[in-house]
């Protein structure tokens, strides 16, 4: 034997170790030159292409936003006029007006609307009639419920046949006449003395009325 072939058989003998460790480094870095070579073109080999996911599925640069709750959709309450071309209307009063017909000055928490007796009064407002007085003093009144403690109230009318009570009646619908059955106010002449409550207290009906329909 070859004294150059004992040598190198002596070396890889001594060797061995560091001779298997490189090969398999030689091997490793032979398959990833094999694998850059072969990868797929037009994304540089990007993992969600060898998963089959959606080319678009790595675009976070634009989320979607959540849609957003609807807002709650607030109730604006608008009364259609309880008559209609009245001669006058009176003026709401929390302080004091003087009453003609008793001679002493006291709170106005209504509004009048004047008019020719027997002119048609109107529901303001879709609700259940809650209640039909006739009462010495105040002559007659209807009571409509219209849910959620709004109440109004329609007095000096001419008679209590139109409704009854718990019929349900619309905005508009003819629910008396006009007349001066309110003897504390009789002097005034013929007219409708409106009001109306929340929750159980008086407030300016005003609030609720468009005056250019009238």
């Amino acid at each position: 034997m070859k004294k150059s072939t004992a040598k190198l058989i002596l070396f890889l003998r001594k060797n061995a170790v560091y001779c298997i460790l490189a090969f398999c480094i030689l091997a490793v870095g032979l398959s990833v030159t094999l694998m850059m070579v072969n990868r797929p073109e037009g994304n540089g080999g990007l993992i969600n292409n060898e998963m089959n996911l959606p080319d678009d599925s790595l675009n976070v640069e634009n989320p979607e936003e959540p849609d957003k709750p609807d807002q709650p959709v607030v109730s604006v309450i608008s009364f259609v006029m309880p008559v209609q071309n009245p001669i006058e209307i009176g003026e709401y009063c929390e302080t004091v007006s003087f009453n003609q017909t008793l001679g002493v000055y006291e709170a106005h928490r209504a509004v009048d609307f004047f008019a020719e007796e027997g002119s048609a009064v109107y529901a303001v407002m879709d609700g259940m009639v809650e209640s039909v007085d006739n009462a010495i003093l105040n002559g007659v009144t209807i009571c409509i419920n219209h849910g959620n403690g709004l109440k109004t109230y329609y007095n000096s009318l001419m008679d209590a046949d139109a409704v009854v009570v718990n019929q349900k009646v619309s905005a508009g619908d003819v629910i008396g006449e006009v007349s001066s059955t309110n003897r504390q106010e009789y002097k005034s002449g013929a007219h409708l003395h409106f009001s109306v409550t929340e929750d159980g207290v008086t407030v300016d009906p005003t609030k609720y009325l468009n005056f250019e329909e009238k």
